[in-house]
């Protein structure tokens, strides 16, 4: 839903969220300094003098490079000192490797290239301090490994991706990259992975796009189709890192499995993100959403607060979900928003078209919901569907029904003046309606109907404005606590 065509109490809702702070409190998010948070980043990584730019053609079945910092043989490149270098032409069948011993700054400078290696990384960074891939103005440029490696480190199994990094790593430009991983990943580095701007396109045979330490976006279009995760981050023997932030950007993620996967932390704090497929769309034990705009259709969990791929999805007091503010709209054949642990809201935009399967739910939590703001609204089976607790200060109303509505048929509620609280149409069958809103009120009764038309304008299923003709009269609602409960 374009931000511009919320209601005005939705817009309200959205802007003073950005202002709550977190409450102290046992079921509450743990704060999360990222001030705190050391990247590898520095001012000047994206300043150079051009006079000390050095040039790298590749010819095909060739390499040309005058320069005692790189050594040539074949169609492999090695650069052994720090420093800028640009590469422009094409390998058939060849490779950049960065082995920079006093482990300096490498800034590569990619001017148009196309670089294929039957059995290893193109880009192949072993040692550097860190490593800096530039993507100049207006090219285009590739990257296409094999389905097969020979490893360099074959005790580590690496390199394993087409851009494959052994230090952390910057990706920045206003050119494009595309990167297909015919072996394993499309773009990883063994350590902290950033991407600044630039255009990225990639396609993995295993995951899309993976930081070990972190992987911050901080602008750019970037588009994955992976076999596995689409975007990653992990770090086995630290438990404290692993975690992805993402600012801002346009992103759209096919995954085989998560669209979104961080071992520890996930905060999304700005950004178009359109997940098109996954098995669970985002993952991680905490994810805090601030702000930007996402969509999700998974064939599970649609959002998935709980353990990783090397700890168990039990119920913990460490898996949160945190939503400030921000629009999230998915479409889950599983849960829909899953917590394993706490979830608490103060803003923002939920909309779950959920399971029609009674063993998940559109809203699923194992300790506590507790909403204080913000716009959520459910459909989903009936079997285990539940709304924020009783902890709340924001009122909430679960609807479940004796006969399941089906697709396209709308849902409407009205006060008893007439006035739209909410018209939405689902994706699917649904049995269960779990809404919270600031305009219900306690006290208060609700006329619920469902089937029927609107005039008004439609966004992800949600009507505004426009003129409701009735369908079924279900019953009316009366709101007597802030988590009210009835069946109609």
């Amino acid at each position: 839903m374009n931000k511009k065509n919320l209601p005005l109490w939705m817009m309200l809702t959205i802007i003073a969220s950005l202002l709550i702070a977190c409450k102290d409190g046992s079921d509450v998010l743990p704060s999360e300094d990222e001030d705190s948070i050391e990247l590898h980043e520095a001012d000047s990584d994206y300043t150079w003098n051009n006079a000390d730019v050095i040039p790298i053609v590749l010819n095909g079945t060739s390499i040309t490079a005058n320069n005692a910092g790189v050594s040539v043989a074949g169609a492999v490149a090695t650069i052994k000192a720090a420093g800028t270098y640009s590469i422009s032409g094409t390998l058939t069948n060849g490779q950049i490797v960065v082995n920079n011993e006093d482990k300096g700054v490498v800034r590569i400078i990619l001017n148009g290239v196309d670089i294929t290696s039957s059995n290893s990384a193109p880009i192949y960074i072993k040692k550097a301090g860190k490593a800096l891939v530039v993507l100049a103005d207006n090219t285009q440029n590739k990257l296409t490994d094999g389905a097969t490696y020979v490893y360099d480190i074959p005790a580590d199994e690496e390199p394993n991706a087409a851009l494959f990094s052994k230090a952390d790593l910057t990706i920045f430009g206003n050119g494009s990259l595309t990167v297909t991983g015919k072996f394993n990943d499309g773009i990883a580095s063994k350590d902290g992975l950033i991407i600044k701007s630039g255009t990225l396109n990639v396609t993995a045979a295993d995951d899309g796009i993976r930081g070990k330490d972190y992987l911050i976006i901080k602008d750019g279009a970037i588009n994955v189709t992976a076999k596995t995760d689409g975007l990653k981050s992990n770090n086995d023997e630290n438990t404290a890192l692993g975690y992805i932030i993402i600012e801002k950007g346009a992103m759209t993620i096919s995954a085989g499995d998560d669209g979104i996967h961080a071992e520890s932390k996930l905060t999304i704090n700005g950004g178009n993100i359109n997940i098109t497929k996954s098995y669970e769309g985002i993952e991680s034990k905490i994810i805090t959403v601030n702000d930007g705009t996402i969509h999700i259709v998974s064939s599970d969990d649609g959002l998935n607060a709980a353990g990783g791929s090397s700890e168990s999805a039990t119920a913990s007091g460490s898996y949160y979900f945190y939503m400030n503010g921000g629009y999230i709209w998915m479409d889950a054949n599983g849960d829909g928003v899953d917590v394993n642990g706490t979830a608490e809201m103060t803003g923002g935009v939920i909309i779950v078209n959920g399971t029609t399967a009674n063993n998940n739910a559109a809203v699923d939590y194992d300790r506590s919901f507790k909403i204080a703001g913000g716009y959520l609204l459910a459909v989903g089976s009936s079997g285990m569907a539940q709304i924020p607790g009783t902890s709340s200060t924001q009122n909430s109303v679960l609807i479940t029904l004796t006969t399941a509505q089906q697709a396209g048929s709308l849902v409407h509620i009205q006060d008893s003046e007439g006035k739209d609280i909410l018209t939405f149409k689902s994706t699917k069958k649904y049995q269960s309606v779990a809404f919270s809103s600031p305009e219900l009120k306690k006290d208060t009764s609700y006329d619920v109907f469902f089937g029927g038309s609107s005039t008004g304008t439609v966004t992800d299923g949600l009507y505004k404005d426009g003129i409701y003709t009735s369908g079924t009269k279900a019953g009316t609602v009366s709101i007597t606590s802030v988590a009210t409960k009835v069946k109609l």
